[in-house]
């Protein structure tokens, strides 16, 4: 079977989200729908609607509350911050296929998402995007740069069409006889064993969570990712998550149960789907309006401590250096999970950098 024709297994008709997903927002945040004939996007949102846009895509297996932490920070320097619960999360519309999770559609929800905000030609917005959420943003600039003032991703760096993620592994830590696709294993893993790790990850959504969104340290970097073996494993917790409890340097509990219950409602298949659309996402690369170049202002923020998108200590952001215009970059002192691990890092990054382009206050 074709994978982008495979089913995704989808929450009953009629179910209800759960009270957890919003339950102890702070004051200043709030909730809001946008739907179209064909997708239903939820989001949060802070700042008033009248100041420019500024749109926060989260990666996997997050939602639109992973950002939290900065949404009202943000706000303060003069944006109308929303981060929207990307389609197969939260409380958007898990749709039924794995070709439904192809980045032309999901970029195809946020440009929609924005027409509702009131973004234009005339009125461009700031689009920032983590974890699998930067390629989103990336493909954003690629093909709309007219409706952006700038472009900003977090650990993942815009990957040129024709550039190769195993083209910058570090050989000295991933031989390639034993770790031929290195850290990225897990990447295959989601193609050969779809239906296992999804499985998986459903049996036990609190240990996963609890096992896979842990803080950054050093000690991290001397030693190989565990998703460079999720293949020969079977399945990246085989024998069951390791942990049971939540890092608080990264999910206080509130926001451990609120992510635990969004999965939980909406399946890991769809958000796993995700990963499941390479060659429609190569072809919808290609296919940009720019020849492939970052043409807006753009930002690329580095996660010191991140062991997967090792980006300080491999040539993984050279080919976004080649092929950018006018590109910035920052170091934050964190793990993969930088919105919730150090938030404040992150909004003084990302306000220097607006500031310098003249968008904040």
């Amino acid at each position: 079977m074709d994978a982008t024709a495979a089913p995704v297994d989808t929450p009953p008709v009629g179910s209800a989200f759960p009270p957890e997903l919003h339950a102890g927002l702070p004051s200043g945040v709030g909730t809001g729908t946008f739907s179209t004939a064909r997708h239903t996007t939820g989001y949060l949102s802070a700042g008033r609607s009248g100041d420019p846009v500024l749109l926060l895509i989260h990666g996997w297996p997050e939602f639109a509350r992973s950002w939290v932490r900065v949404l009202e920070p943000l706000a303060s320097a003069g944006f109308h911050v929303v981060a929207p619960d990307m389609r197969g999360y939260g409380t958007s519309t898990v749709h039924p296929q794995v070709g439904d999770y192809s980045t032309e559609e999901i970029v195809t929800d946020m440009i929609e998402l924005l027409a509702h905000l009131g973004v234009s030609e005339q009125s461009r917005c700031v689009v920032v995007g983590h974890d699998h959420g930067a390629p989103i943003a990336w493909n954003i600039a690629t093909h709309h740069p007219e409706l952006l003032a700038g472009v900003a991703g977090v650990c993942v760096p815009y990957m040129p069409p024709g550039a190769a993620l195993t083209d910058h592994i570090d050989r000295e830590l991933y031989p390639a006889a034993e770790y031929p696709y290195g850290q990225w294993d897990y990447l295959i893993a989601h193609l050969s064993l779809a239906e296992k790790i999804a499985e998986e990850f459903d049996a036990d959504v609190p240990g996963v969570i609890a096992s896979i969104m842990r803080a950054g340290s050093p000690r991290h970097l001397e030693r190989r990712a565990p998703n460079a073996s999720v293949r020969s494993r079977g399945g990246w917790f085989p024998d069951g998550p390791p942990r049971r409890e939540p890092d608080p340097r990264v999910l206080d509990d509130t926001e451990y149960e609120a992510l635990v219950a969004s999965l939980q409602h909406t399946g890991f298949a769809a958000a796993n789907a995700w990963y499941r659309n390479n060659r429609a996402n190569a072809e919808y690369a290609a296919a940009n309006a720019t020849g492939g170049r970052l043409t807006v202002p753009a930002l690329f923020v580095h996660a010191r401590y991140d062991i997967v998108c090792t980006t300080l200590t491999t040539s993984l952001p050279e080919p976004m250096r080649r092929a950018a215009d006018d590109l910035d970059e920052a170091v934050v002192d964190a793990g993969h999970w930088v919105a919730q691990e150090k938030p404040a890092e992150l909004v003084a990054v990302l306000s220097r950098w607006l500031r310098s382009l003249g968008l904040a206050r």
